[in-house]
């Protein structure tokens, strides 16, 4: 097993770390577009397939649109938090000296 200083160490599990928050991230966002296209679709059918709400409904209408505007926004701040920690990672990386072979090592458990 390859050894690496103590500095490194510290910025790996960081990196770690940051990289499992992004991960999440990542899927809240993916979740909330989903969510987004299943009001809007799930609408759509009730409203011209199955006749279930009124064409008019102006409350229905306004409801989906506020649902579709908050789900967009929660994507798209869980989207820039993934990239700020994406910036933060490189950061780690580049000022503790990791190469990405390095990084690869360690999630394979390679390195102590």
């Amino acid at each position: 097993m390859a050894k690496i200083s103590k500095k490194q160490r510290v910025s790996l599990k960081e990196i770690d770390k940051l990289t499992k928050e992004r991960k999440n991230d990542q899927i809240w966002a993916a979740a909330s577009v989903a969510v987004m296209a299943i009001f809007i679709a799930g609408y759509n059918m009730l409203v011209y397939q199955f006749g279930v709400l009124d064409e008019g409904n102006m409350v229905v209408r306004a409801m989906l649109y506020i649902t579709a505007m908050v789900a967009a926004g929660l994507s798209g701040i869980k989207l820039m938090n993934a990239s700020k920690k994406a910036r933060k990672i490189d950061g780690y990386r580049q000022s503790a000296g990791i190469s990405r072979e390095t990084l690869e090592a360690w999630r394979k458990g390679e390195i102590e």
